[in-house]
């Protein structure tokens, strides 16, 4: 039995308490139920009977004991195998008990050249290193064997993205996957014994990638007399309100100042709430638009209320005749518990204003524009709103998402959260890859900068 539960952070999981082999058998059992139950389709990626064999194996290698932590890193490969993003744990509590206790991370990340690994960037006062170096192996395992068990524990749908995430984030994956400690180890393509290197804090880790204090979520300058910049980080932090009001205001002065050329910058915009994504898209917009063709909600008791919750005011939730006014609640409402509710999705009018002033609009986006700020860089693409420039969004073009069911596992205490909803893309596709832009650039080179320069400034 596992229970589920609404909300944010895990509880506090002490990870050197010891499980059973029985009691992780049970959690994992429990894990693979509980996506069962509310996952919207648990066999899009791997079949019931791969699910099968993957999970008799996983069982079947268990030790007699493990600590909590070290099962985690275990259970975690069973979403990681399921491939959906959006269905996922976290390591709140196992990282925060780490850092308490003065633990250190790896103190450099990596880049995948030339058929090896070399040094990337170089966090703290390290001597002897400098990303001409290719790694050969850290603490007596080859950088190669050590790349793939990360693979395991990487879940972003497609290999590049895998890649990008585990390269720019090794310290992260170094104590995620092998909990090692400094020193490390690490031998160089040019050094005959391994060098010793010591790591580096938390702080000093996440000091230069940090938000600085006071930085807007939405914000406006202008590159030049007849262009703006508009970056937005998420669709998420603040209530709709605060996104609608930065638009309005937003786009008054544009219109006001003749401005025509807009540069939309959703470079890590790690997405939220798709209907703020709509919002923005209606103050640009030359003709009608979707954020997607449909949209599959896999239909529970615990998912009507979670949804409820979420997306009808608690005032309103009395009044049950407003639901057909909201083609989403009155789909879940319709539909019996353990099936699919499908919407589908209504062009939305851009407003009036948005037509007065046609402007020329270019969207940045990255590998870390994800989820809703994925889907707002296919609807540009597909209704031609805009040109996309940078590199591939970060998850599928059509994804499953909405982890609106929470699950804590009895035995270790881990939490995890299912995707309840599957979003196709505006155009009906529901291809196998992220958007990719209109106009593809290298890692490292500064979409900004290009737009600019297309700008003749």
């Amino acid at each position: 039995m596992i229970i589920c539960f609404i909300g944010g952070a895990a509880e506090e999981i002490f990870s050197q308490e010891m499980l059973t082999r029985k009691q992780m058998a049970q959690d994992l059992d429990g894990m693979v139920n509980g996506i069962a139950y509310s996952h919207v389709n648990p066999y899009a990626t791997r079949s019931k009977e791969e699910w099968g064999v993957f999970m008799d194996e996983m069982k079947g290698g268990l030790p007699d004991s493990l600590s909590k932590f070290d099962f985690w890193r275990r259970a975690e490969q069973v979403l990681v195998f399921m491939n959906d993003a959006h269905t996922r744990t976290y390591p709140w509590s196992f990282r925060k008990e780490y850092i308490d206790r003065g633990g250190k991370f790896f103190p450099f990340t990596i880049s995948k050249k030339d058929a090896g690994y070399y040094t990337s960037k170089i966090y703290g006062d390290v001597k002897g290193i400098s990303t001409t170096d290719r790694i050969v192996s850290i603490n007596g395992i080859p950088i190669e064997t050590i790349y793939a068990a990360m693979k395991k524990q990487c879940g972003k749908e497609l290999d590049f993205l895998d890649e990008k995430a585990i390269c720019g984030s090794f310290p992260y994956y170094i104590w995620k996957v092998y909990g090692w400690e400094p020193p490390y180890a690490v031998v160089y393509s040019d050094s005959e014994l391994p060098v010793a290197i010591e790591g580096i804090t938390y702080e000093e880790l996440n000091k230069e990638d940090a938000p600085s204090p006071g930085r807007e979520i939405c914000s406006l300058s202008y590159l030049n007399g007849t262009s703006a910049l508009l970056t937005v980080r998420d669709f998420e932090t603040e209530p709709r309100s605060y996104y609608n009001t930065f638009y309005r205001k937003a786009f008054r002065e544009l219109n006001r100042k003749g401005i025509k050329n807009i540069v939309l910058d959703l470079r890590g915009n790690d997405g939220g709430d798709s209907r703020y994504a709509e919002d923005f898209a209606a103050w640009f917009a030359d003709k009608p638009f979707r954020i997607a063709s449909r949209t599959m909600w896999k239909v529970t008791p615990e998912f009507r209320k979670n949804f409820g919750q979420l997306y009808i005011p608690g005032y309103m939730r009395w009044a049950k005749f407003l639901y057909f006014f909201n083609e989403h609640a009155n789909a879940i409402r319709k539909a019996k518990d353990g099936t699919i509710a499908v919407v589908e999705h209504k062009e939305r009018k851009p407003r009036g204003s948005a037509l007065e002033h046609p402007k020329k609009v270019y969207v940045l986006i990255d590998n870390d524009t994800f989820s809703a700020g994925s889907m707002f860089a296919a609807m540009v693409k597909d209704y031609k709103l805009g040109i996309l420039v940078g590199q591939p969004t970060g998850n599928l073009s059509s994804f499953y998402a909405d982890p609106l069911i929470w699950y804590r596992l009895p035995n270790s205490g881990i939490t995890f959260q299912v995707s309840t909803s599957f979003n196709v893309r505006p155009n009906g596709v529901a291809d196998k890859e992220s958007i990719q832009p209109d106009i593809m650039l290298p890692q490292g080179a500064d979409a900004l900068e290009y737009v600019m320069k297309l700008l003749g400034d």
